[in-house]
């Protein structure tokens, strides 16, 4: 009887792992535009009627290397997860893609998911918008000693004899560390501002605007202000506008696909609103867990790049990534990564050497996409 057991195992696992590898994999229609899926435009794409699951990724020319996920263990996981999803035990899980050592391993999609599809990635916008800038500094645009300068120098049209008193101590690391201390009376009042306030003006009403900035304001607050700022002075020290550096500078560079919306007061939208392919976000987190190489090339500041992998600095959230360690098979592993409210991950494991994304339409669980790798797929790399 056991080895029937065993013998009808052996034979759904074969039949598995032809499955996995067997399929196509899920684009758009043909008729939609990539670069117009905005949040409002992905909830009208109709669920996969099936998983797509390949534990040896296809090829597409698009700069990632592809391997094959074949080690002790990977089909009982592999089919374990499938189950799991298909109960809904991670909720909404849109996609799950796995990349080591300079191959993409691993790649599902189910439900809103498609290879070719940007999905809303909600605050990994913060975290696309500090690697904008570590792009901006690789080529010059701005420096390292530059992240410890008022923000005001970078902005000319600021009238300060306006401003707050404590606005002037404001820096670029005070926001990357979301330290800045603006502080307003009324909740998200700094959103009202941004129609009829363009770029610096709309600044200027926001430092008009907050409290005093102190030392006891300064201290961490997660916030959308705070990017903002970044992404304003990038916008100020690039040539031509922000998006057009983004389009060239980043995305060109990676062959990304994405979509990536402006704000109100006329510069990319930094809390949230930008819209990336899972393979795109791949491609991010490789030039992270690499010293800001992407095939080859030094596409971000590996000064930069340092200050973000460098665990030294304790659980927290630092230049936008959430920098902490996780559980896995009874195991403390360092995990970096930009995290998005309804379940979005761009994720790397250091000491792994794994870079993970994930992509959901969670309503608050936003840890499950997080759980269905840890629980299946992080430990066979353990």
């Amino acid at each position: 009887m056991k080895e029937q057991r065993t013998i009808i195992l052996l034979l759904a696992l074969s039949v598995l792992a032809v499955r996995l590898n067997a399929q196509e994999l899920p684009r758009l229609p043909k008729q939609l535009d990539p670069t117009q899926q905005s949040y409002q435009e992905q909830t009208k794409l109709p669920d996969l009627a099936e998983p797509y699951v390949s534990t040896a990724p296809q090829d597409l020319g698009d700069g990632l290397q592809v391997g094959s996920l074949d080690l002790p263990g990977t089909e009982v996981a592999v089919e374990a997860l499938v189950v799991d999803d298909k109960a809904r035990k991670y909720s909404n899980l849109d996609s799950l893609l796995l990349w080591k050592d300079g191959k993409l391993l691993f790649e599902m999609y189910n439900r809103r998911g498609r290879v070719d599809a940007p999905h809303y990635t909600m605050s990994i916008t913060k975290t696309l918008t500090s690697i904008t800038l570590a792009r901006a500094i690789q080529v010059g645009m701005l420096s390292m000693e530059d992240l410890d300068k008022p923000v005001i120098s970078f902005m000319p049209e600021i009238d300060k004899s306006k401003i707050q008193p404590g606005v002037e101590t404001i820096t670029l690391r005070d926001a990357l560390y979301m330290k800045s201390g603006l502080r307003f009376s009324e909740p998200n009042l700094q959103l009202k501002y941004g129609p009829g306030n363009p770029r610096q003006k709309y600044f200027q009403k926001l430092f008009e605007l907050t409290a005093p900035v102190t030392a006891e304001s300064k201290k961490y607050k997660y916030s959308g202000t705070d990017p903002s700022m970044i992404m304003m002075i990038m916008d100020i020290k690039v040539p031509g506008t922000v998006q057009e550096f983004i389009a060239r500078e980043l995305a060109g560079k990676l062959g990304a696909i994405y979509s990536w919306a402006n704000q109100g007061c006329g510069i990319p939208k930094c809390g949230a609103g930008s819209n990336f392919t899972s393979r795109s976000l791949v491609k991010i987190g490789t030039a992270i867990i690499q010293g800001g190489k992407y095939n080859g090339e030094q596409l971000l500041s590996p000064e930069y790049v340092r200050e973000v992998m460098d665990t030294g600095k304790g659980n927290g959230y630092f230049y936008y990534f959430h920098n902490r360690s996780k559980m896995s098979a009874e195991t403390k592993i360092d995990f970096i990564s930009g995290i998005g409210a309804g379940g979005q991950y761009m994720a790397t494991f250091p000491d792994l050497h794994i870079v993970l994304v994930a992509t959901a339409h969670n309503k608050r669980a936003i840890g499950l996409p997080l759980q269905a790798a840890m629980e299946h797929l992080i430990p066979l790399f353990q």
